[in-house]
């Protein structure tokens, strides 16, 4: 007795965990959850494409509901959508599409939102008459939902494609296509090995062009370094003919100092013995003649040595030697400013250094001076050569003296 009444108790608990275990596998098909309130969402749809009921609704790639109901209307589908959570908030202007996926073209129910929402939602809920409809989507809103592309949207297309593509003519273009881009490809390989040719030509030319001005340019270095080396000479040149005019100035001063004191001693010798000779006609009675004859002969002595002195200072001055290096020097003076002239315009065309330029127009100026002071030095002899008829009746006079005694 207490065995069978065990047999039944355990019947009855195994038939009460069975119906509890089937009322729970409902419960989780239909999506129920315990502690969550849902919301409804209807969508007016032109064609479904096959949406069913219990079929998935998803919102941003994950699912959040289920197709509760499908309602045909004469100008469309009517599908109220079921959400799980009235935490989920979903824009107002969020769009509903109808879509499958996979091979078998598993249905769902896609919700795209088109916006973010932007102001706080700890305040908004979905449920109740206070849900902000200006925000979020409300219970039992309506929305309006569209077609997706399906499998069956693309078969026409794939039986068009394959009757137009798959006529004999098409084959015969598409071979003959893939013989000329065959061609093509050959063609462009060629063209790539005269390409890689022309390339190492062009390198060796460059390398060549490389080579070539590293050349000019070491010659424009070289050209450069003695033109520099030109212009140290030509300003020591133009340092020396400076000096040299410079102790050329110098003796002409000295040799004018001594010609103006010599002819200022001749002048004033001059009027002394113009004086004395009157002093004689006047006293020539009253004098001692051999006195006076001596003192006469003392004083043509000494006139006679201050001519010879005379005429060896213009001896120095007026000897054809002195004459020709004069004028050799003057002749080298202008050919060298010749030359300076000429070798400035060269180097002015050849370089454009202002301070090159500068020495250059020193070492013309210092040559101006020097034409300028041989110029001078030639007026002097010029005078020299003018006092030289003194000179010679300064030698007359004393012999003229000597035949009267």
């Amino acid at each position: 007795m207490r065995s069978r009444t065990q047999r039944e108790g355990s019947v009855g608990l195994l038939i009460i965990f069975g119906i509890l275990l089937f009322g729970g596998v409902i419960l989780w098909i239909k999506g129920f959850a315990f502690g969550k309130e849902s919301y409804k969402i209807v969508a007016d749809f032109p064609d479904v494409n096959g949406i069913q009921e219990g079929d998935g609704v998803r919102y941003r790639g994950l699912q959040v509901g289920r197709v509760e109901e499908v309602q045909p209307s004469t100008n469309g589908v009517d599908v109220v959508v079921e959400i799980d959570s009235s935490e989920l908030l979903i824009p107002k202007d969020a769009t509903l599409k109808a879509r499958s996926s996979g091979l078998i073209g598993e249905t769902f129910i896609e919700i795209v939102p088109q916006s973010e929402l932007l102001i706080e939602t700890d305040n908004l809920s979905p449920i109740g008459s206070d849900c902000n409809s200006e925000q979020i989507v409300c219970d039992n809103a309506r929305l309006e939902g569209e077609k997706g592309i399906t499998l069956d949207d693309l078969l026409p297309y794939t039986y068009r494609f394959s009757r137009a593509y798959g006529e004999p003519e098409f084959v015969d273009q598409v071979d003959s296509a893939l013989g000329n881009a065959a061609v093509a490809a050959d063609e462009i390989a060629a063209l790539t090995r005269d390409t890689s040719a022309l390339v190492k030509d062009l390198q060796q030319e460059v390398s060549n062009i490389s080579t070539v001005t590293q050349t000019v340019t070491d010659v424009a270095n070289d050209t450069s370094t003695e033109l520099v080396a030109t212009a140290q000479t030509y300003r020591e040149t133009a340092q020396q003919i400076s000096r040299l005019a410079s102790n050329v100035e110098e003796l002409i001063d000295q040799n004018e100092n001594n010609l103006t004191s010599t002819l200022s001693s001749i002048k004033t010798t001059s009027d002394r013995l113009s004086g004395l000779v009157t002093k004689i006609d006047r006293s020539v009675d009253a004098t001692d003649t051999e006195q006076l004859a001596n003192n006469l002969a003392e004083l043509t002595t000494n006139a006679v040595v201050a001519s010879q002195n005379l005429k060896n200072i213009s001896e120095s001055f007026g000897s054809q030697e002195s004459l020709v290096n004069l004028q050799q020097t003057l002749d080298s003076a202008r050919v060298t400013f010749d030359n300076a002239q000429k070798i400035t315009s060269d180097l002015e065309s050849i370089t454009g250094d202002p301070t090159f330029l500068k020495n250059v127009r020193e070492l013309v100026n210092g040559l101006s001076n020097l034409v300028s002071t041989t110029e001078q030095l030639e007026q002097q002899i010029k005078t020299g050569r003018a006092i030289a008829p003194i000179q010679d009746a300064l030698s007359v006079s004393p012999n003229t003296s000597q035949s009267a005694k």
